[in-house]
């Protein structure tokens, strides 16, 4: 019995000694530990414990667990080989999905070197604390995520106006942490460690501004590339966010004439290159800005990058997700929603980085610790102990339930 008559679980350690072994123990002959016998971990808040029959508890270090992107064409992982050493050093276990770097030409075994382990998704499911993923992880079936476990995250790539809210609503009710590293807003990015965001769009603005350059039918500067005599390519770049500074960086470097704007303009006739980047909030489509009556202005042999072509749409009527289709008018549209992907090295060491500040912030003593009073941390923070803390994630949430006729 403990104090107040309270009886002790046998995993509970005893504030003066183990407990004693039973007669049972002392006259049995030990015997060899076998897979059937050894310790079974179980998680909690403090970190991951090893229950043994009759035993004490053994304290492990807290686990991050990197899931495999599934998704085609995605050669992105949350964490290369090179940032398992600094996970390390707060005090933190990795384990990695097999071959979750195949795709970057990163094998398991250059994980292993690095100090991770690694395991099947149902093991990095069942035995992390906090599981990390560029898109959120997809459970077998009968798998889920449990109750106190961490998921980090990018929200914004799943955008179906219909079912996300839904998604996130089932999370909260399943009790996760859910951190998600692409919705710092505006005014709260700047400098902040965990906008992943910023940095995913800052690299697909210099491939967009890199791929705009390849389709064009001239060149961007002046001089072009034979000091020929001739004018700079003219481009206009809508929006003012990450990706669309970076787009324009980019292209007035290569002697661009560059000009910025919230909307598009009707008539683009004297525009060689225009570069979309207006990506929507979480639920919504994206916002048409360049109708087919406005490329119909455009000289022959322009170019349009919609970077936020996807499935839902994007900011240029006509364009197409991963393709470049010529209007009749003889104008390339390029549907280029995924730039990021496209540099896949260097978007999974940005992405890494973020990753490795939030653990600083929550789990850098061993003991995972959210405090959703943390002005950085609650920009990121979704779900916590069955509760939705995003007033602008939760408004959608009612509203979609309100029209399903749910509760």
């Amino acid at each position: 019995m403990g104090a107040g008559g309270h009886c002790r679980p046998p995993w509970v350690l005893s504030a003066t000694s183990p407990p004693p072994e039973s007669q049972d123990e002392r006259s049995t002959p030990k015997r060899e530990t076998t897979a059937a016998h050894r310790p079974r971990p179980f998680h909690t808040g403090k970190g991951t414990r090893t229950r043994r029959y009759g035993r004490c508890p053994l304290m492990a270090s807290l686990t991050v667990g990197v899931c495999r992107e599934i998704t085609p064409g995605d050669r992105r992982v949350a964490l290369p080989p090179e940032s398992v050493p600094r996970v390390r050093t707060l005090g933190l276990d990795v384990l990695v999905e097999t071959g979750a770097g195949e795709r970057l030409r990163l094998p398991d075994p250059e994980y292993r070197a690095a100090g991770a382990g690694i395991g099947s998704r149902d093991e990095i499911i069942a035995d992390s604390d906090i599981v990390v993923a560029l898109r959120p992880p997809a459970c077998a079936a009968g798998r889920v995520l449990r109750r106190g476990q961490v998921m980090v995250a990018l929200l914004t790539v799943l955008r179906a106006p219909l079912s996300t809210p839904f998604l996130i609503h089932k999370w909260a009710d399943e009790g996760l942490t859910v951190i998600a590293l692409d919705l710092v807003g505006d005014a709260e990015a700047a400098g902040s460690p965990l906008d992943a965001a910023a940095s995913m769009e800052q690299l697909a603005g210099y491939k967009a501004a890199l791929l705009a350059a390849d389709l064009l039918d001239r060149p961007l500067s002046a001089g072009g590339c034979a000091a020929l005599p001739g004018t700079a390519a003219r481009a206009l770049i809508v929006g003012h966010g990450p990706a669309a500074r970076q787009a324009g960086r980019t292209l007035e470097a290569c002697g661009t004439e560059v000009l910025t704007a919230d909307d598009a303009p009707s008539d683009l006739r004297d525009r060689d290159i225009v570069v979309t980047s207006l990506r929507p909030w979480l639920y919504d489509r994206p916002r048409i800005v360049l109708t087919a009556e406005s490329l119909a202005t455009m000289r022959p042999g322009s170019v349009v990058v919609d970077m936020v072509a996807d499935q839902d749409g994007g900011n240029v009527e006509g364009s197409e997700p991963g393709t470049v289709v010529r209007t009749a008018s003889g104008v390339l549209v390029a549907g280029a929603g995924r730039l990021a992907e496209r540099l896949p090295r260097v978007a999974s060491d940005a992405y890494a980085s973020h990753v490795i500040a939030l653990l600083q912030r929550i789990a850098s003593g061993g003991v995972i610790d959210i405090d959703p009073t943390d002005p950085v941390l609650s920009a990121v923070l979704v779900t916590h102990r069955g509760l939705v803390l995003r007033d602008s994630v939760w408004r959608p949430i009612m509203e979609q339930m309100t029209v399903a006729g749910l509760p």
